[in-house]
């Protein structure tokens, strides 16, 4: 696999203010982390893999906007279990032990997501990830997988949320985000941090963040990302946990089918 043969992580940020910032302020943000070229490889490969994997994936790896039509798409998830090339992405020096070095503890990759958020796609609610993880020894990477700007539904950061610990969510209707905080105060809106950032940057945050993205407004331009998601390795001892967890998924993906929405 080409993603073998590009330089480690250790390469391409400076780890020491990487840290600081997440435990600081709850994210981090490396931007050209991956070089135009390392980009356009993943894209070639999300291509391929839409073309020969997505016509067999099971419900709930794959969500569209509009269930007859093949080409909207606006979400893959657990790729890396269906194919090589993100299967090595994934676990590849590229990405693969900085979390660790985050979190302190052997993590490993738990899921990898495509996002393609198309022109007028919806709003993604105030979240913390923890919610959906069931605990918070895990780190979402956000990788831009081309320029993201406010008018095609930007990322914002709620600095220092990751230490209030998990709060109240609610249900929502929003498809693959299920859930989403009860209250969001004028106090985080009011301190959010607005992440426009340039094709191959790279965001992370804390399982308790604070986060949310906004409408696509533009007309012509998608606003494509891959997720990669990193657990502790001690999570997956713990087998009621991950029982929990699989029940609800699901459950999940049972009432998105009965409504017609997988």
């Amino acid at each position: 696999m080409e993603c073998d043969k590009w330089s480690p992580f250790s390469e391409r940020i400076d780890l020491s203010q990487v840290k600081t910032d997440f435990h600081e302020r709850g994210y981090i943000r490396v931007d050209g982390f991956l070089s135009s070229n390392e980009v356009d490889q993943i894209y070639e490969q999300l291509k391929r893999y839409r073309s020969e994997v997505v016509h067999r994936l099971p419900p709930g790896d794959v969500f569209y906007e509009d269930k007859i039509n093949e080409n909207s798409i606006i979400r893959l998830e657990r790729m890396h279990t269906h194919d090589n090339f993100f299967t090595e992405l994934a676990s590849s020096s590229v990405f693969n032990g900085l979390i660790d070095h985050l979190i302190g503890e052997s993590c490993k990759p738990d899921n990898v997501q495509w996002f393609s958020k198309p022109p007028g796609a919806k709003e993604t609610p105030p979240h913390q990830d923890g919610k959906y993880f069931m605990h918070c020894k895990a780190v979402t990477l956000w990788l831009a997988l081309d320029d993201v700007d406010e008018e095609t539904g930007c990322m914002y950061y709620v600095p220092y949320s990751h230490k209030l610990g998990l709060l109240e969510h609610c249900k929502t209707d929003v498809i693959g985000f299920s859930q989403a905080l009860v209250e969001y105060p004028d106090n985080m809106k009011s301190s959010e941090v607005k992440q426009e950032v340039q094709a191959g940057s790279l965001l992370g945050h804390h399982a308790y963040m604070v986060h949310r993205a906004g409408n696509n407004r533009s007309t012509t331009r998608w606003r494509p990302a891959l997720g990669l998601t990193y657990w502790a390795k001690s999570v997956y001892e713990d087998e009621e946990l991950m029982k929990e967890k699989q029940q609800y998924q699901q459950s999940l993906n049972q009432k998105l089918i009965e409504s017609d929405r997988l």
